[in-house]
C-alpha cells in the first residue's frame, strides 16, 4: 500500500515491529492502577475549559510579543524622565514654600547701629538692625549696612551681647546687608546689644574688643 509511513522515516520496518510485538509477554501489557486523584484532576481540567494558546516552547516570538517588548523598553525611559521631572518640581516647590514661610516674619524692634566713641575704622559706617520673629519660632536680625570699612587682613563679625557685656553670641561674619538668625535657645531680650566688630584672622573665637557699630534693642 502506497502512502505515508511514519515508521519508514524513523528507520523501523514492519518486520522489526512484528518482532517487538512477539517478544512482549502478558506481564509486559499489564497496567498499574492510576494514582489517587488522577481522574479528579483530569475532570477538573476538563471543566475549566481550554486554556489560552501560548507560544510553543522554542518557537520564535511573534511580532505582537516583540512589539510589546519594544513598547515596554520605550516606556521605561519615558517613565524615568517623568519621575525625575516630578522630583525636581517637588524639591523646587518645597524650597519655595520654605522661603515663603521665612519671609513671613513679625517685626519686634528696629534700631540704628552707630559709631559712638567706638573704633575709628567705623567712623563712616552706619547700619540698621531689625529684630524679627520667623514663622518657625526663631528670631533673626535683618541688617542693612552702609559705609563699612575695607578689611583686607581682617573681617567684620556680628554679635549679640547681654546688658552687662559679660556674655555674648556671634551671629557669624558680617558679609553685608542680610538676615542673620539667632541661635535656637537664645532670647533676644537677654542679649539686647547688637554689635559689629573688626576681627583678626587668627582663628580666635573671642570678641577682639574693636567694635565699630553698636545699638541696643528695647524689647
Amino acid at each position: 500500500m502506497s502512502g505515508y509511513n511514519p515508521l519508514a522515516e524513523e528507520g523501523v520496518g514492519y518486520h522489526d515491529l512484528f518482532k517487538i510485538a512477539r517478544s512482549l509477554s502478558v506481564a509486559d501489557t499489564h497496567l498499574d492502577a492510576p494514582p489517587d486523584g488522577l481522574w479528579a484532576g483530569i475532570e477538573a481540567l476538563a471543566a475549566a475549559g481550554p486554556r489560552g494558546a501560548g507560544a510553543a516552547p522554542g518557537a520564535p516570538p511573534s511580532h505582537t510579543a516583540l512589539d510589546a517588548a519594544r513598547a515596554r523598553r520605550t516606556h521605561v525611559p519615558h517613565l524615568l524622565a517623568a519621575a525625575a521631572v516630578i522630583l525636581v518640581a517637588a524639591v523646587g516647590l518645597i524650597a519655595f514654600v520654605e522661603r515663603l514661610d521665612a519671609s513671613r516674619v513679625t517685626t519686634l524692634d528696629a534700631i540704628s547701629l552707630v559709631n559712638d566713641g567706638l573704633a575709628p575704622e567705623g567712623a563712616s559706617s552706619a547700619a540698621r538692625a531689625t529684630l524679627v520673629a520667623q514663622t518657625d519660632g526663631r528670631y533673626a536680625l535683618d541688617v542693612d549696612v552702609s559705609g563699612l570699612p575695607a578689611t583686607s587682613d581682617s573681617f567684620l563679625e556680628l554679635w549679640i551681647i547681654d546688658s552687662r557685656v559679660e556674655r555674648m553670641y556671634s551671629l557669624g561674619p558680617l558679609h553685608g546687608s542680610g538676615r542673620y538668625v539667632l541661635p535656637d535657645h537664645v532670647e533676644p531680650a537677654s542679649f539686647p546689644i547688637v554689635d559689629v566688630s573688626i576681627e583678626p584672622t587668627d582663628g580666635a573665637p573671642q570678641h577682639s574688643g574693636r567694635s565699630i557699630l553698636r545699638g541696643t534693642l528695647t524689647i
